[in-house]
């Protein structure tokens, strides 16, 4: 096969998946230990505790036929704007992170996959929220606003929780 072939062909393939997911990490310092910033983050439904967006979280899980436990979140967001359903799809204790795909409710996304991570900077430490998605009932700008002004401002109650 010709080189020229293959490259039309590898190109043809890879662009007949479906468009590159949207991308969004926002990172925030926190002037406190990062085993204190995980405890105050690193419970799945610790998020009402410090996100200014959720009113309230409702945990739920289940084990499955092989023991594993799949923790679900129903977040009750501000303002009577509806419940957004999560799992928790990953933790790590030891490295202080989660990931988690949001299942249902009013996010314009699909295909969302997230992680929040607490990692040491100094004394302190560095709060990292990333996420991929597509976007869904909205422009990509306009989704990648939205996750970003959640994140920041889950960012900004973490750093003022930790600050108590």
């Amino acid at each position: 096969m010709q080189p020229a072939s293959l490259t039309v062909i590898v190109a043809a393939v890879l662009g007949a998946g479906p468009a590159s997911a949207l991308e969004v990490t926002r990172s925030r310092d926190v002037p406190a230990p990062p085993a204190a910033v995980w405890a105050l983050v690193g419970d799945f439904c610790a998020i009402q505790n410090w996100h200014p967006q959720v009113q309230r979280c409702i945990l739920s899980g289940d084990d499955d036929d092989d023991g594993i436990r799949a923790q679900i979140r129903g977040l009750v967001v501000q303002g009577g704007r509806g419940t957004i359903a999560e799992v928790e799809t990953a933790r790590d204790e030891t490295g202080m992170s989660y990931s988690y795909s949001f299942i249902q409710g009013p996010l314009p996304v699909r295909a969302y996959n997230a992680t929040l991570a607490v990692r040491p900077n100094g004394a302190g430490s560095t709060v990292i929220w990333s996420a991929t998605f597509d976007a869904e009932g909205m422009s990509d700008a306009d989704t990648v606003a939205d996750i970003t002004g959640v994140f920041d401002a889950g960012l900004a109650g973490i750093a003022r929780e930790a600050a108590r």
